[in-house]
C-alpha cells in the first residue's frame, strides 16, 4: 500500500464532513474497458467514468483531477462525455486539461433559481455516472501503473459539493482510480484489492489542523474509524459504514463535533470485520 500511495499526486479525501449527516457523499474515479485503438495512429484510448454517490441534492460541484504516469505518454484528450443532470441541464460547466501539469480542472454549477429545470446531482445512495473522460496513451508508450486522484486547486480549492440551499458545502470522499498501461500485474479497477488488512501511521504526524489515516481492507463490509484522546475518551467517529475492499484513505481535521480539539496526544483506531488496530498521533497547534 506504501508503493501505490507514494505514486498518488495527493492522497485520497474521505473525510466525514460534519455538514453531512447521512451517509457519506463520495466521488468514484472508475477506469473502464474495452480499450480502442486507432488503427491509423495506434494511439490508444481509455474511458475513465467519474461516478457520484449521495443522499443529498448537489448542485455545486468542484472536482479538481490529477493523473500519474511515472513513465510519462499519458494525457486527457478530446471525448469527454457528460450525463444528466450535467448535460442540457446545468448552467455553468468549466473544464480545463492542463497537459504540462497532469491536471484537470472541474468546476459545475447551476443556478439555484432555475432548479425547477436544472435536477441536481441526488443518487439516493447509489452509485451513478455523471461524465466521462478519455485517456489517450501514446504509442509505444512503456507498461506503467497510472494513479488517478484529487488534488488542491489554487483557484478553485479541494473537492466539493455545494447543497441546494445555498450554504451548505460537503466533502465528499474521494476513491481514487488505477490504470494499468501494459504488463505491470495489476487489472483495471477502482482499487486493487489488499491481502490484508493494514492500519499505515498517519502523516504527517505531529500535525497541526489536519493529518492523513490510509488503511486496507481485503473484504467488503463495515468499517469503523475512531478517535480518542489520551483518556481515552472518544472525540470522533471519522468512518462508520460499509465500505468494498481496496485502499483507502482519510483526513481527519482535529474536531470533535464541529469543535476543535486541543493539542495533545490522540489515538485512532479501525475496526474491520475481526480486524482491530490502534495508533498514536499527535496533535500540534
Amino acid at each position: 500500500m506504501a508503493a501505490l500511495a507514494a505514486l498518488a499526486a495527493s492522497p485520497a479525501t474521505a473525510q466525514q464532513d460534519p455538514d453531512d449527516p447521512g451517509i457519506q457523499d463520495s466521488l468514484i474515479i472508475a477506469p473502464v474497458m474495452p480499450d480502442h485503438v486507432d488503427s491509423s495512429s495506434q494511439f490508444q484510448y481509455k474511458n475513465i467514468q467519474l461516478m457520484a454517490v449521495t443522499d443529498d441534492s448537489v448542485c455545486f460541484y468542484n472536482f479538481p483531477l490529477k493523473w500519474h504516469a511515472p513513465q510519462g505518454g499519458i494525457y486527457f484528450g478530446s471525448g469527454t462525455n457528460y450525463y444528466p443532470p450535467l448535460y442540457g441541464c446545468w448552467d455553468y460547466i468549466y473544464d480545463t486539461i492542463w497537459t504540462d501539469q497532469n491536471y484537470i480542472s472541474q468546476f459545475y454549477f447551476c443556478h439555484l433559481d432555475t432548479l425547477l429545470e436544472c435536477a441536481p446531482i441526488y443518487t439516493n445512495g447509489v452509485r451513478y455516472v455523471f461524465k466521462s473522460l478519455r485517456l489517450v496513451i501514446s504509442p509505444n508508450t512503456p507498461s506503467q501503473l497510472v494513479v488517478l486522484d484529487t488534488c488542491w486547486d489554487d483557484r478553485n480549492g479541494s473537492a466539493l459539493f455545494g447543497l441546494m440551499d445555498g450554504e451548505t458545502e460537503i466533502t465528499p470522499a474521494i476513491q481514487r482510480g488505477f490504470c494499468s498501461i501494459g504488463a505491470v500485474g495489476i487489472d483495471d479497477g477502482i482499487n486493487q484489492i489488499p491481502e490484508k488488512f493494514i492500519l499505515s501511521q498517519n502523516y504527517p504526524n505531529p500535525f497541526n489542523s489536519s493529518t492523513t489515516i490510509e488503511y486496507a481492507i481485503p473484504y467488503g463490509g463495515r468499517v469503523t474509524l475512531e478517535v480518542f484522546d489520551i483518556l481515552g475518551r472518544r472525540v470522533s467517529v471519522i468512518i462508520d459504514e460499509i465500505y468494498n475492499p481496496g485502499e483507502y484513505a482519510v483526513i481527519w481535521h482535529g474536531m470533535d463535533n464541529g469543535n476543535a480539539v486541543p493539542s495533545g496526544i490522540y489515538f485512532y483506531r479501525l475496526t474491520a470485520q475481526s480486524f482491530a488496530e490502534t495508533k498514536r498521533m499527535i496533535l500540534l497547534k
